[in-house]
């Protein structure tokens, strides 16, 4: 009996089910960790991949979000909210009030001859090299050289139009160019002054700034068109600066004729002056004459009434009277008198000094 409880008593002691692992070793526990590693990165990256289309628009742009290479819409400043790539793709884009400029390039002359009369310049004439010909309605040639300044108003329809934007302003410029020139004169450009040197007076500037106002009208209109037939570009003209100048051969011919005017100008001033001087010689001597004329006619029409009545009785009479009246009118025009008798043995009378 007491071997059987014994017995009992070991199986009890001894553990039931097979037995425990051994604990991994440092090979495993490698894996382990470099897989929590991976786990740990790879969620990293889908936070970073998820937030990736996830930022903030500066306040001078905008942006075009596509999706799957077509754009869904546009946003301007603030938080963009997007799905990250390839689901959507997102397009920077300046913002409506930021003014982008294009120079405008010019054509090719046609001919020698052309080439000749607008170029090619130096840097002594002043004229840039970007500057093109164009033919006013008078007959005469300008030269012109400007810089588009526009705005992006449509981003959607400037995104797809993109790289057509600066060849379609460089024609549209070109064409609109060309129907302004020849609706206008050759004044309303230069006055035969140069409007870059700051010497043009403000009519010449009016002029050069009303032409200016025209080519951004005419190009917006141009635009617009584009716009209604189906193929906007998404932008808007804001202004034009141009700068007008003389080709170098017909600005020399404009410089004679202006030193020409300026001398027959100063010729004819001159004669004015000169004339207007003997103008005013003969109006003083013709005063003075008159008044000389005027003058004699009173003495002589005093001398011819007392003419007729002079007698021989009252002759010293009338002698007395007109020379009291004679004498009254001196004393009268002069201050003080000092009289000598004839008879005393004074001839020369000096001042002293008064004695108080």
């Amino acid at each position: 009996m007491s071997e059987y409880h014994a017995a009992r008593e070991q199986e009890s002691a001894d553990p039931i089910g097979p037995p425990p692992p051994p604990p991994p070793g440092p090979i495993a526990q490698s894996v382990a960790i470099g897989f929590r590693t991976v786990y740990v990165a790879g969620l990293l990256l889908l936070i970073l991949w998820l937030t990736g289309n996830v930022r903030e628009v500066p306040s001078d742009s905008q942006v075009v979000v596509m999706r799957f290479g077509r754009i869904v819409r546009a946003q301007e400043a603030g938080l963009l909210v997007a799905w990250p790539r390839p689901i959507e793709q997102t397009e920077l884009l300046p913002g409506p009030e930021r003014l982008l400029t294009q120079e405008a390039t010019p054509l090719a002359p046609a001919s020698d001859t052309a080439q000749g009369l607008i170029g090619p310049f130096t840097d002594t004439q002043g004229i840039p090299p970007n500057a093109s010909a164009y033919l006013t309605g008078d007959g005469n040639v300008v030269l012109l050289n400007a810089t588009l300044v526009y705005r992006i108003t449509d981003p959607i329809s400037y995104a797809l139009a993109q790289s057509h934007v600066a060849p379609a302003l460089e024609r549209l410029y070109r064409a609109t160019t060309v129907h302004v020139t020849a609706a206008r004169n050759l004044n309303d450009f230069l006055v035969v002054q140069n409007v870059a040197a700051g010497n043009a007076s403000p009519a010449v500037q009016a002029l050069s700034g009303e032409v200016r106002n025209a080519l951004t009208r005419e190009m917006n209109l141009r635009l617009h068109g584009l716009a209604e037939g189906g193929t906007p570009l998404g932008v808007e003209i804001e202004r034009i600066d141009m700068t007008a100048w003389l080709p170098p051969q017909a600005k020399s011919a404009f410089d004679a004729v202006l030193v020409a005017t300026q001398t027959a100008d100063r010729g004819v001033a001159m004669a004015r002056t000169e004339a207007e001087r003997r103008r005013q010689e003969a109006s003083r001597l013709h005063d003075q004459l008159l008044a000389d004329a005027q003058a004699r006619a009173q003495n002589t029409a005093a001398i011819l009434a007392l003419e007729h009545e002079v007698t021989p009785a009252t002759r010293s009479s009338l002698l007395l009277r007109e020379y009291r009246a004679k004498v009254a009118d001196i004393m009268n025009k002069v201050g003080s008198a000092t009289l000598i008798d004839p008879q005393s043995g004074a001839r020369v009378l000096l001042p002293g000094k008064s004695e108080r």
